[in-house]
């Protein structure tokens, strides 16, 4: 079946339910072929699962105006497309949610690269500090090895007569004044 081809369908309805048609049809510039079309697509093939819509928890309400002619255009394109407003509206709205999801998920990767960048050279440069510090102290354990093998008393050599000889002359200039403090002490007593 091609499909260009039309069918038509008649149905009765109250005659208060098809004043309310009309009003709808006039407001929105709509035919009535439109309007079943577009009901009957509705009612058969929702593109929105009903499931979902209870899934949804409370409902809140978007309202704006648009230009005559966008609107038109919104218009044309739902049809063409078998879509209602608020389908097409929700799409848009998802699309856009998920495409600023996806750029913010993406920046923050970039700055936490950046951040793990940042934490690697610091570690690097801390490690670097570090081995420095342990090769200057392992320069001056060394030098200090050296200067416990090194003997640095050539220079200061004394013969072993000079110390003796110094050590006799203290101890005689010891022994010098013990006795004059006891000749002090003797002609202090006999006064």
């Amino acid at each position: 079946m091609s499909t260009n081809e039309k069918k038509g369908i008649t149905v009765k309805i109250d005659a208060e339910l098809h004043a309310e048609v009309r009003q709808f049809l006039d407001k929105h510039e709509m035919t009535m072929a439109e309007f079943v079309t577009l009901a009957l697509q509705d009612e058969l093939r929702p593109k929105i699962n009903l499931q979902e819509g209870k899934n949804m928890g409370n409902m809140r309400t978007l309202a704006f105006q648009v230009p005559e002619e966008l609107f038109q255009q919104i218009k044309d394109y739902l049809q063409r497309n078998n879509m209602t407003q608020k389908q097409f509206v929700i799409g848009l709205i998802e699309t856009e949610i998920e495409r600023d999801l996806t750029q913010c998920a993406a920046m923050d990767e970039v700055h936490t690269e950046s951040e793990e960048m940042t934490e690697e050279r610091t570690e690097t440069q801390e490690t670097a500090a570090v081995n420095d510090c342990e090769g200057v102290l392992k320069e001056a354990e060394e030098d200090y090895g050296e200067q416990e093998n090194n003997d640095y008393s050539e220079g200061f050599e004394v013969e072993e007569e000079e110390l003796e000889e110094a050590d006799e002359q203290y101890e005689g200039e010891d022994i010098i004044e013990e006795q004059e403090e006891s000749e002090g002490m003797v002609m202090s007593m006999g006064m």
